[in-house]
């Protein structure tokens, strides 16, 4: 747990978010150790919660357990004993805003020691190495979709018939938007699928909400035109809060 200090995270803050608070309250003296504090910078408030206690299996399991990364750092993101929780409870009412002002609180523990950070409507896990690649890009012209949308692969075909792979992404419904897929002939296409759908991704959260992406649209990305799809009746690995569009090139 990195250390619970207000005028640190101030500091720290600032030179992100300009004029800050925060407080932090004196941990719980009965129960489960525990502390409550708040950051609040413009019309951004959010909540945070210290437990000195793991997270629990079934959300290491769909974040830590399944995100690439070397397997040391997935072994000690695996074994950490305590964990911070970010809530945004501001008043801005854009989606992307909200996911900016968490992640800089976020970074700013990261900085601090914290191990990585863990996004459970993102199916998405990053150690401190790895995210600390993308925060410099908070608040910047070109948002870094890649800290926000995790992507899982999924195997399809039965015995006996043509092996093919499900590509999709976990995340976009932070934006009220549907999740994007592809599917892969080899998992050898993964990177340059994993490209095309994070370009897509981003041009549909940089779009707006003037821009309504459904099942029969065009994307052309690399020289390649792509047709979103509605995938039918949904699988489970197809099933998404909003939805989900199939890219299929045409």
């Amino acid at each position: 747990m990195p250390q619970l200090n207000a005028g640190a995270l101030r500091s720290a803050l600032q030179p992100l978010v300009g004029r800050c608070n925060v407080e932090w309250s004196k941990p719980a003296t009965s129960g489960p150790p525990l502390a409550a504090g708040v950051a609040e910078f413009g019309l951004h408030r959010i909540a945070m919660l210290a437990i000195e206690a793991p997270t629990k299996e079934e959300v290491l399991a769909r974040t830590v357990a399944i995100s690439p990364m070397p397997e040391e750092l997935r072994r000690a993101m695996m074994s950490h004993r305590a964990t911070l929780r970010l809530l945004y409870v501001g008043h801005s009412e854009e989606p992307l805003e909200q996911l900016t002002a968490l992640y800089q609180v976020a970074g700013a523990f990261v900085e601090a020691g914290a191990l990585g950070i863990l996004n459970e409507r993102a199916a998405l896990a990053q150690p401190t190495e790895l995210v600390s690649r993308y925060l410099p890009q908070l608040g910047g012209p070109v948002p870094p979709v890649d800290l926000w949308i995790g992507v899982v692969t999924f195997l399809h075909g039965e015995e006996g018939s043509p092996r093919r792979f499900l590509m999709r992404t976990y995340g976009m419904e932070q934006f009220a938007l549907p999740e994007l897929a592809l599917y892969m002939r080899d998992q050898s296409e993964a990177d340059d699928a994993y490209h095309t759908l994070m370009n897509v991704c981003l041009y549909i959260i940089e779009s707006g909400p003037g821009v309504q992406i459904t099942s029969g649209h065009n994307a052309e990305f690399r020289q390649h035109t792509y047709l979103f799809s509605d995938p039918g009746p949904n699988e489970p690995e197809l099933a998404a809060p909003n939805g989900l569009l199939i890219l299929i090139e045409v």
